[in-house]
């Protein structure tokens, strides 16, 4: 959505090093006053310049202090050429494209007319980018937006230099800088000669000139599409100045410049003290969200209005933001501010520098589908769904596009990050942390920077989090956020990050969580620069927290709206009317009833998310009527989730109507066909068309599948009326469709599908017309066959533990088909079944829907719950969780060879009844190897209980490794490490965690008795398929009968 616009007209201030920051300006170009420049080029007889060549002066053919005067300066003469530069040419030169603008600091004192004194800088510290927003977004308040760019980077000042950007002096004395356009101010900012030892006088702005010469060339050559320029398309030698004089004086005349004034954040003495801030996250392996929440210096209580949600800014398009949750994926693409390889040429070479590679959210979704598709894969579509994958991978990483650069030129960020990273994508430092806290075992070729752009899929998960955070520091210091806020003045320092966890994430990969987390944040910082010996509000990197599950994050949204909101803050309440007389555990501190039994609620929650589905038992005990103390009695997940529901109603309620639309266009064997294009790889099939078939499920099938299952959220529950859509009435086509009339995606995507049936003998064919049922009978079928079985289990247990409570959260459990069946399985009685959609909500909850009382998207509960329990801790009044208790134990206790991918027989088992809670446990099994197998685990003696992938066991892929003869004796066992007495704190503690579900491959014999174990690897990998190439909206693959 577009950015909502603040009013400036008092002026705004700025944090130094805050990142870079954007400030939106709008206007009516209709409704702005006519404005036209008049230029002359007059030849200077018998001077020349340093090519030789007689000069040429550009001169104003207008009196800038009176533009209306008929008495311009300069009058022509008769071998003078002039010409005019009204608003619209000047502005269609400069639209979509980032171009600096003269932003100078304010001299103290007056001129002789009345008028503000400036200094001749910063030269190179804002950019301006202005778009056309009315007939693009429907925006109701002007037709343009123009949008700022503020590199809030100091830099000293240097002798005998151009003054580029504000200096450490320049924000102790607060000062203040304005956007200027007069002409004399204008022309400083286009050329400023300073003597340069052993080289004269040299133009310090000439990298500007050649800025706007490129942006004129490539103007002109849009005009002519692509053909080649003649020297009759540039009639005038300065019309590159002209444009942009006018340019200039027209933005001015319509966004009226305000005062920018720097806060102090660098001297010891500061007035104004900084506002922390926490970051909270829910990434997801679909989609994720965050909160920002404010503690002000003054405030006793907590106020949940502080909270801030995250937006992202779309860097390619930064008119838009996004705050709704947002998707996964993300797509290499270096962060543009204009020309990089002119820009580093102004002397200031990280200017405008974004400490990212990639771009993730609705900018990544967009740009994945406007590449053509390479050899070298761009992105993932989910970092988190592959964070055991650590190892390099084969094929070198490639940016979305090239860099503004010369072709071939890497993106400056891609060059910065070299030199913190290894060849897997590690961060250096992070890694020795890791050495120092887990006692890894790293290899110094390991601790060497990186070479090639092969970084694992793993090392995506910080490079998202870079982002995101990077994203987040800049939100939170906006001067339009800050403006909504008290103490608006004052900067943000953010404090502390927290991360929500799965509840069934096995322990390896909660420590590989943790590790990426803390990786990012070192990373943005020594991209960034910023040092611990900095005096400004990133003197001291954030802390990471990653200890709280998504279930309990969703328990605490129920558990607060209920006692504090509807209950006038009596937990008690709660618990006499809807729980039970239970023994409060040992563990927990010691009750003050009298009783052995005391009133209790147990509380069940099943999340279905994108990637797993995740159950959750905690009972919750109360002391005082204030203070919550939870004891988890059962978790489990299930690698059986939303993204495979979308998958079979794309196979089995849209392939099947692409099928007859085929047919009915005279294609024979339109299945065959389909199979050929979807189904699996071709010996013969090229990068580009695997590419094509990616695109063509993300950004046809699933949107049709997405949009099917909307329609049934929407439907009532009893609801069996069919009804019957075309395709292209899903997609929102704001008037654009394709040359065929088809749907609006790119016509190579289309043409995947399309382009090959006419020599098979088909006719026309469009997607759009193809007719999709939305059929509420075959979306229960679809539901009933993924979440059937899981459904079972997790009511089984319900059930058997006895719950009292039962949340249903996830963005699949809106559909009223998902609720059913969970109902029909009568864990509980259906009065204690809340869905979470159904909610009741008050102004409280930062995500809450149009309706303002109910949640709109359950997948905001656990973000928001997380929240919920950093405040609970300590600043919510009458209100305490004891969130030390929420400890997650292992649910690794049966674990063997898989049958499938999450079936687990009795008689594959190598550990029975293990307890990989208790430390000092021994275990290790001995098996033979035939060929690569996956070990896995169920937490129940049940070999109907759905079971998780952990490890893979296969050879290294050495020639060594293919002449040994099977089978081979393997044997594995427990790597477990035992934190010393005085280790008694959260490193140990986190360490000895890690590896409660380690393993490694303790010894090896092949069928000779020979030692083969250097061979054999063991590697975490929990993706619920086969990885191959990678998950099914990465490959695009999908299963056609």
């Amino acid at each position: 959505m577009l950015t909502n616009l603040a009013d400036f007209s008092d002026g705004f201030t700025l944090v130094p090093d805050s990142g870079l920051q954007f400030v939106e300006f709008g206007f009516d170009f209709d409704a702005s006053p006519r404005l036209t420049r008049s230029f002359i080029e007059r030849v200077s007889p018998g001077e020349t310049g340093s090519d030789g060549k007689t000069l040429i002066r550009l001169l104003p053919n207008w009196n800038d202090d009176d533009p209306d005067s008929d008495q311009p300066p300069y009058p022509p003469s008769g071998d003078d050429v002039v010409y005019d530069i009204a608003k619209s040419r000047a502005l269609e030169t400069f639209l979509d494209r980032w171009v600096p603008v003269p932003f100078f600091k304010i001299e103290p004192g007056k001129d002789s007319l009345g008028n503000e004194i400036y200094a001749q800088g910063p030269t190179d510290w804002v950019r301006v980018r202005v778009t056309e927003t009315r007939n693009a977004h429907g925006d109701r308040k002007g037709t343009h937006r123009a949008i700022f760019a503020f590199d809030s980077s100091l830099a000293p000042r240097k002798t005998n230099r151009p003054y580029l950007a504000p200096c450490p002096e320049d924000a102790m004395r607060t000062e203040s800088f304005r956007f200027v356009s007069q002409l004399p101010d204008v022309i400083s900012f286009l050329s400023h000669k300073v003597d340069v030892p052993g080289q004269g006088p040299v133009d310090a702005q000439k990298w500007l000139d050649d800025w706007l010469r490129d942006i004129l060339h490539s103007f002109k050559k849009l005009q002519r599409k692509g053909k080649e320029l003649r020297p009759d398309d540039f009639p005038f030698q300065f019309e590159h100045l002209a444009r942009y004089i006018t340019f200039v004086q027209f933005l001015a005349s319509v966004i009226k410049p305000v005062r920018v004034t720097l806060i102090d954040t660098v001297s010891d003495n500061r007035n104004v003290h900084p506002v922390d801030v926490d970051l909270v996250l829910d990434i997801g392996n679909s989609r994720s969200c965050g909160l920002l929440i404010q503690s002000f210096p003054d405030d006793v209580n907590v106020d949940l209005n502080n909270s801030v949600v995250l937006e992202l800014r779309d860097l390619s398009k930064p008119e838009l933001v996004y705050r709704d949750p947002f998707e996964s994926q993300c797509e290499l693409v270096a962060g543009e501010f204009g020309a990089e390889d002119i820009a580093r040429r102004s002397g200031r070479p990280r200017a405008f520098f974004w400490p990212s590679l990639l771009r993730i959210g609705p900018e990544a979704s967009r740009l994945r589908g406007e590449s053509e598709g390479t050899e070298a894969a761009t992105g993932l579509s989910s970092p988190k769904r592959y964070l055991w994958s650590s190892d390099p991978v084969l094929q070198e990483w490639k940016f979305r596009s090239a860099s503004a650069g010369h072709a071939g030129t890497e993106p400056l960020i891609e060059r910065s990050m070299y030199r913190f990273i290894n060849d897997r994508g590690d961060v250096l430092e992070q890694l020795e942390s890791d050495r120092r806290q887990f006692r890894l075992k790293v290899k110094e070729s390991e601790l060497q920077t990186a070479s090639r752009f092969c970084f694992s899929r793993s090392s995506f998960f910080t490079f998202m989090l870079v982002e995101i955070i990077a994203q987040a520091m800049s939100m939170m210091n906006n001067p339009g956020t800050r403006r909504e806020r008290r103490l608006k003045d004052s900067p943000r320092r953010l404090r502390r990050i927290i991360l929500t966890i799965p509840s069934a994430t096995p322990i390896q990969e909660q420590r590989i969580l943790r590790s990426r987390a803390e990786a990012a944040v070192k990373l943005l910082w020594s991209l960034s620069g910023w040092g611990d010996s900095d005096s400004g509000i990133n003197s001291q990197r954030p802390e990471i927290h990653c200890s709280w599950d998504e279930a309990s994050s969703v328990h605490l949204v129920y558990l607060y709206g209920e006692a504090v909101h509807k209950l006038g803050g009596s937990i008690r309440t709660l618990f006499d009317m809807l729980g039970k007389d239970r023994e409060r555990p040992k563990a927990l501190p010691a009750s003050k009833a009298k009783e052995k039994l005391e009133r209790s609620l147990r509380v069940a929650s099943v999340d279905v998310g994108g990637g797993t589905t995740d159950l959750m038992v905690t009972t919750y005990f109360q002391t005082d009527n204030v203070a919550l103390f939870p004891d988890q009695n059962f978790r489990e997940g299930f690698r059986i989730a939303g993204d495979d529901l979308l998958k079979v109603v794309i196979e089995r309620l849209v392939i099947p109507r692409l099928e007859e639309g085929l047919a009915q266009a005279g294609l024979p064997n339109a299945r065959n066909y389909l199979k050929d294009r979807f189904a699996g790889d071709n010996p013969n099939m090229s990068e580009q068309e695997k590419h094509l078939r990616r695109q063509f499920v993300l950004q046809v099938l699933q949107p049709i599948a997405i949009a099917v299952l909307s329609e049934c959220e929407a439907m009532p529950a009893t609801s069996r009326k069919t009804e019957i859509r075309k395709a292209g009435s899903f997609f929102e086509t704001g008037g654009r469709t394709t040359a065929g009339g088809d749907i609006p995606v790119d016509a190579r995507i289309l043409g995947y599908l399309k382009d090959s049936i006419g020599a098979l003998g088909a006719g026309e064919f469009t997607v759009s017309d193809c007719d999709i049922a939305v059929d509420p009978l075959a979306v229960e079928e679809c539901v009933l066959s993924i979440f059937d079985g899981v459904f079972d289990n997790i009511a089984e247990a319900i059930n058997h533990l006895d719950a009292d409570v039962v949340l249903l959260t996830g963005r699949p459990m809106r559909l009223p088909q998902m609720i059913s069946l969970f109902m029909n399985k009568m864990s509980v009685r259906p009065d204690r079944v809340i869905p979470i959609k159904d909610y009741r909500v008050g102004t409280w909850y930062p995500f809450r829907g149009v309706s303002n009382t109910h949640i709109d998207d359950p997948k905001t509960t656990a973000v928001v719950g997380a929240m919920l329990c950093a405040l609970a801790e300590r600043q919510i009044t009458n209100f305490t969780l004891y969130s030390q208790y929420l400890r997650m134990k292992s649910t690794a206790r049966y674990i063997g060879r898989l049958q499938g991918s999450s079936v687990l027989p009795d008689e594959t088992l190598l550990f029975s009844d293990i307890d990989l809670d208790a430390a000092t446990a021994e275990a290790e099994a001995e098996f033979d190897y035939h060929s690569p197998l996956r070990i896995g685990f169920r937490q129940l003696p049940l070999e109907r209980w759905v079971a998780t992938p952990l490890y893979k066991l296969t050879t290294a892929q050495t020639r060594s490794a293919r002449s040994v003869r099977k089978p081979v004796r393997v044997t594995i066992a427990r790597n477990v490490q035992v934190p010393e007495d005085d280790e008694a704190n959260e490193i140990a503690l986190l360490t000895s965690e890690a590896t409660r579900e380690e393993f490694v491959v303790q010894d090896a014999e092949d069928a000779d008795g020979s030692p083969v174990k250097r061979i054999m690897e063991l590697k975490l990998d929990t993706l619920a398929v086969e990885a191959g190439d990678g998950y099914w909206l990465d490959t695009g693959i999908i299963s056609i009968q």
